[in-house]
């Protein structure tokens, strides 16, 4: 004789709970790892002067995989270490058609324009700029390996912090 089958059965979550629950798991993945999209690097700079702190802007692209290869085995545990909180503001910048970027002048344009001005032509890009806009540090092209890339990655922020003594 056959056994009858189980039924589960799941009762509707007042909306006010499945809201919450929403907002925590988005703020949850927010905080696990992802490095904040810029719209305006002008607040950007201002947060990086409060911080007297260079900026950190990955050039990047979808569906790059050096791109996610670069943000999760390098800069997410870099912020995920609380470590480089007061020494670096990280950005990423999204390249592909369509995306839009306030620049350091204020001006609204495509960020593909503003990555041809920086002379961009590869992601991941990852550009060590002042609160003005200006490359501080030299750059660092693609993925080479991955090894020593957080060793570059920090003397580039050693290099383009500021030093109020110069």
């Amino acid at each position: 004789m056959p056994q009858p089958k189980k039924v589960v059965q799941f009762l509707p979550l007042p909306p006010a709970i499945a809201l919450f629950c929403l907002l925590a798991a988005s703020s949850l993945h927010a905080d696990y790892g992802g490095i904040a999209l810029v719209d305006d690097l002008r607040q950007t700079a201002e947060k990086a002067k409060k911080k007297q702190a260079p900026i950190l802007l990955m050039v990047s692209q979808h569906h790059c995989e050096f791109c996610e290869l670069m943000k999760q085995e390098v800069l997410h545990p870099m912020q995920l270490s609380g470590d480089y909180e007061d020494q670096v503001v990280m950005r990423e910048v999204m390249i592909d058609p369509g995306e839009m970027v306030t620049n350091f002048e204020g001006k609204r344009e495509p960020a593909s324009d503003f990555a041809d001005r920086y002379g961009v032509f590869v992601t991941p890009t990852l550009l060590f700029l002042d609160t003005d806009g200006r490359e501080a540090a030299e750059r660092i092209l693609g993925i080479n390996t991955i090894d020593f890339l957080l060793f570059y990655i920090e003397d580039a922020i050693e290099t383009a912090t500021p030093n109020p003594s110069r």
